[in-house]
């Protein structure tokens, strides 16, 4: 006869305040499919963490752990939604412009290298002066002529009591080896 009683499992009938019973159950829905083992993990986790509800210094400090992380969330939320409306420009976005741009000025150079050296390689096969060849020839001819403009700034007359007055260029050894070395690459 007590096998046909035990058909379900023994329910027992708790007094609950209707508005926790509420929130009980809302709470209940999210954590597992029925109201008994939602109590079952609750309880499991108190006792296997060791954490009681009476311990008023454990629930301040978890406490003020969520009121932290809550406040942490808002901040950083307020931080995106800020970034996302302000007319300021994004950190991400100067940083892509400038790796662009560089990226761009690259390409840029290369592609002015080969073209120049595909109109020398021109202007080689045809054994006559091309405006490539006419425009580099000027070029180095007024890099030149600034160098040998600076060379004469350099030059002082120095006037001696007993023999010919002599002239004096004032210039440093390294700058007159770079000097020497430019020349010399251009022959």
């Amino acid at each position: 006869m007590e096998l046909k009683k035990k058909k379900k499992s023994d329910f027992s009938a708790i007094s609950i305040n209707r508005i926790v019973a509420g929130r009980y159950r809302e709470f209940s829905k999210k954590i597992s499919k029925s109201h008994t083992l939602t109590l079952q993990l609750m309880m499991d986790f108190f006792e296997g963490a060791n954490i009681s509800p009476k311990n008023k210094y454990l629930m301040n400090y978890m406490g003020s752990e969520h009121r932290l992380s809550k406040r942490l969330d808002y901040l950083e939320e307020l931080l995106r939604n800020w970034e996302k409306n302000s007319g300021i420009p994004k950190i991400h976005d100067m940083l892509k412009k400038v790796f662009d741009f560089a990226e761009q000025e690259g390409k840029n150079s290369r592609k002015d290298l080969e073209l120049q050296q595909k109109m020398y390689d021109q202007s080689l096969k045809r054994d006559k002066a091309t405006q490539y060849d006419n425009y580099m020839l000027k070029e180095n001819w007024k890099k030149e002529r600034k160098q040998i403009l600076k060379l004469l700034d350099r030059i002082t007359l120095e006037k001696s009591r007993f023999g010919k007055s002599f002239y004096k260029i004032e210039i440093e050894e390294s700058d007159l080896e770079s000097l020497k070395q430019d020349l010399n690459k251009e022959l």
